[in-house]
């Protein structure tokens, strides 16, 4: 078998962590290329090269992560090399959706057990995902964290960042479609479209949630200020999150209309628009998991 590893040094992946990742995997592979991100789109062009390899792994973050993501779905399917995930982030939100360790030798030790998951991708436009699409309040908060805060307090820093933006959260409208079905038509503080189950490090505590049923959970609230947070702290605890401010279904295909133009965030990518095509891709990677 042949193995491309991708490495982000900017996201704290050391010479040694490389050295002892490569040491604990090098007995399954004939060969080993080793490639390492030195700017922005790198892992996306490396992964699109990546056809006549077995395995693709990824040592670094979620940034790091959604290019490679981007870069294989541009291969054929039967072309997509199977992918492996050495965490090296600061959330490294779809590992712990996988369940995989996120200490670095411990996670290449998953590698070679070698069993694999398909996995659903999101589909945004032209532009692919694993974890989530939010706007409003989601998509703002993810801006504005402190990266010391996100870094030292994980779970925490991404909360107190939420609750800094309830001060400048306005409501935005927008139509909700799935399929030819108005789903909502209104004004919303938030909307998340997700596949993984984290999100800044948080458990998103869905009881439907799951990276390969071929369906988004959509969430959208109405809810701010006080309403907002108990809604926050009745997921995180397990509580009844029933309420007429806060809606959830699951759908393979939604179409989301805004009233203005909006800031989107896609496993931390950010972009505008007015007007939003998701829907899953089915199966569409194959990872290295527990």
């Amino acid at each position: 078998m042949r193995a491309l590893i991708i490495s982000n040094p900017k996201s704290g992946t050391s010479e040694t962590m490389l050295g002892e990742v490569i040491g604990t995997i090098e007995s399954l592979y004939e060969e080993i290329i080793i490639k390492k991100t030195q700017e922005i789109g790198d892992a996306l062009r490396f992964a699109e090269t990546s056809e006549s390899f077995d395995h693709l792994i990824v040592i670094g973050g979620d940034g790091t992560l959604n290019e490679v993501v981007n870069g294989l779905m541009t291969l054929q399917r039967e072309e997509r090399p199977t992918v492996g995930i050495i965490p090296a982030g600061t959330c490294n939100d779809f590992a712990r959706a996988l369940e995989l360790p996120i200490q670095p030798t411990q996670a290449a030790q998953i590698i070679r057990s070698s069993h694999e998951q398909y996995v659903d991708v999101i589909q945004v436009d032209e532009m692919y995902a694993l974890n989530f699409v939010g706007v409003g309040l989601i998509a703002d908060t993810s801006r504005q964290i402190d990266p010391d805060e996100k870094g030292s307090l994980g779970s925490i820093g991404y909360f107190l960042a939420t609750i800094r933006q309830f001060r400048e959260a306005d409501p935005f409208n927008i139509t909700l479609r799935r399929g030819s079905e108005v789903i909502y038509d209104g004004d919303v503080s938030f909307l998340y479209v997700g596949n993984g189950s984290y999100l800044g490090t948080v458990p998103t505590k869905l009881e439907t949630q799951s990276f390969s049923d071929g369906l988004l959970e959509v969430v959208h609230s109405s809810a701010i200020g006080f309403p907002m947070i108990r809604q926050l702290l009745a997921q995180q605890l397990g509580l009844d999150q029933k309420s007429a401010e806060w809606n959830h279904f699951q759908a393979s295909h939604v179409e989301v209309e805004l009233n203005e133009p909006q800031i989107i965030d896609i496993d931390g990518e950010h972009f505008e628009t007015d007007h939003l095509t998701i829907r899953i891709r089915e199966r569409a990677l194959t990872f290295l998991t527990p």
